[in-house]
C-alpha cells in the first residue's frame, strides 16, 4: 500500500543549533552515516574557506564555524572567542630560522604517547627571549598541524613563533630522562599515571602523567632526578606546573620533526652470571628473588594456523634447501635390506600358523 504522507525530513542543523552542542565530532562517521542525525549535519555544514592546513566550515542554519583537518576526520567547533587564533595562524608560514630549530634539537620534545595522545604536535620545553626584549622561563615552542583551538588547549596562552628572538634551555625544564618516564608512565588507576622524582636533598614528589617543568619557592626542574616508589606513591607529594603559567609560541608543522623527540636510552642490563643445572627446574629461569623478566599472557590462547605449502617452498628455496617434491626415492641398498626384512618376517609367520595347525590336530 503506498504512504499517502511522506515523512517529513528534520531541518538541517550543526550539532550546535541542534543543542547537540558537540566541542567536535568525526566528521567520517557523519559524512557516510545514514541515520536522522547525520543527515541533518550532512545539510547543515558546507565549506566557507580553505585553510593553509585543512578547510572551514559554516553551517547554514545558525552561521556556526567549524575547521576540519587535512586529514578530513575531525571536525572542531571554532568559539567565536578563537576565530581571531584561526586567522592568525591561517594568515602566515610560521617557520623558525636554523639557529633557533637546532637549539630546540638540542633540547629535545617528549615523544607522543603510547595511548596515542601527542600525535599530531610536538612541543619542546625552553626559555624564549621575544623581539619585543620579553622573557619567558617557562614557554613551549608547539609544533602543530591544526590550529590551537582544540579543548585540550583551553586557558593556555597563546603567542607565535614570529615573535621569538632566541631560546635557551630553562632552568625550570626537568632532566630529559625524567620527562622521557613521565611520558611514558603507565595508567595504575582512572586519571593517575605517576612518575616519582627526588630532590638533591632528598625530597619526593609525584608527577601525574607527562611533565616538562618544575617550579617551587625552593626547587627547579634542573635539580631532580627519577625516584622507584613503585607502590608507596604517598611517601610523594603531588606538584605540577599549571598550563595558564606557560606561554605556548605556535609553529608550523615540518616534515623533519621527528628528529627533535627524545629517544629513550636502553636500559643496560649487567651481564648474566653463568647458570647451573637444578634438580626441577629449568636452566636459566631463576633470577634474584624470584621474579622472571619474561611476561607472561595468562590469557594467551593456541590458535591454528595454515601455511602455503608454495609460500613455505619458496623461502625455503631462497635459503637453498633441497625440497623433495612427493616421497624420496630410496637408495638401492636400502631398498633390499627392506625386502630381506620383509622375507624373513612373512616365513616367521607362516611357520607359527603350521604349528599352531598342528596344535588343533592333536
Amino acid at each position: 500500500m503506498p504512504r499517502l504522507f511522506a515523512k517529513p525530513s528534520l531541518p538541517a542543523a550543526c550539532p550546535q543549533c541542534s543543542g547537540k552542542r558537540y566541542i567536535s565530532f568525526n566528521w567520517t562517521r557523519f559524512q557516510h552515516g545514514d541515520d536522522a542525525e547525520s543527515r541533518q549535519v550532512q545539510r547543515a555544514l558546507r565549506i566557507s574557506k580553505q585553510l593553509k592546513h585543512g578547510w572551514q566550515y559554516t553551517c547554514v542554519s545558525c552561521g556556526s564555524e567549524w575547521y576540519l583537518g587535512r586529514d578530513g576526520n575531525m571536525m572542531s567547533y571554532i568559539h567565536p572567542s578563537k576565530a581571531g587564533l584561526v586567522e592568525r595562524w591561517n594568515s602566515g608560514s610560521y617557520q623558525l630560522p636554523d639557529a633557533i630549530w637546532e637549539s630546540l634539537l638540542r633540547i629535545g620534545a617528549i615523544p607522543p604517547a603510547l595511548s596515542g595522545n601527542g600525535h599530531g604536535h610536538a612541543e619542546v620545553p625552553c626559555q624564549v627571549k621575544t623581539v619585543r626584549g620579553e622573557i619567558f622561563d617557562m614557554a613551549y615552542v608547539s609544533f602543530q598541524s591544526r590550529p590551537p583551538i582544540d579543548l585540550w588547549q583551553d586557558g593556555r596562552r597563546i603567542r607565535f613563533c614570529d615573535e621569538i628572538a632566541e631560546v635557551s634551555p630553562s632552568a625550570y625544564t626537568l632532566p630529559a630522562d625524567v620527562r622521557l618516564a613521565t611520558s611514558q608512565a603507565q595508567e595504575i588507576r582512572m586519571g593517575y599515571a605517576p612518575t616519582t622524582i627526588q630532590s638533591a636533598d632528598g625530597q619526593l614528589f609525584q608527577l601525574n602523567w607527562a611533565n616538562d617543568f618544575f617550579v617551587s619557592d625552593v626547587y627547579r626542574g634542573e635539580d631532580f632526578k627519577l625516584a622507584n616508589l613503585t607502590g608507596n606513591w604517598e611517601q610523594a607529594d603531588m606538584a605540577g606546573v599549571p598550563s595558564e603559567l606557560i606561554t605556548y609560541f605556535v609553529a608550523d608543522w615540518r616534515p623533519d620533526l621527528a628528529s627533535v623527540y627524545l629517544n629513550p636510552r636502553p636500559v643496560q642490563k649487567p651481564p648474566s652470571e653463568p647458570t647451573q643445572e637444578m634438580e626441577g627446574k629449568i636452566e636459566g629461569t631463576e633470577v634474584e628473588n624470584e621474579h622472571y623478566d619474561a611476561k607472561i599472557d595468562k590469557n594467551a590462547v593456541m590458535k591454528p594456523q595454515t601455511y602455503s605449502g608454495e609460500e613455505d617452498t619458496e623461502n625455503l628455496e631462497e635459503n637453498d634447501v633441497e625440497i623433495f617434491e612427493g616421497i624420496p626415492e630410496e637408495s638401492p641398498s636400502e631398498f633390499n635390506s627392506d625386502k630381506q626384512q620383509e622375507d624373513e618376517d612373512e616365513q616367521l609367520e607362516k611357520s607359527l600358523q603350521s604349528a599352531h595347525s598342528k596344535n588343533e590336530v592333536r
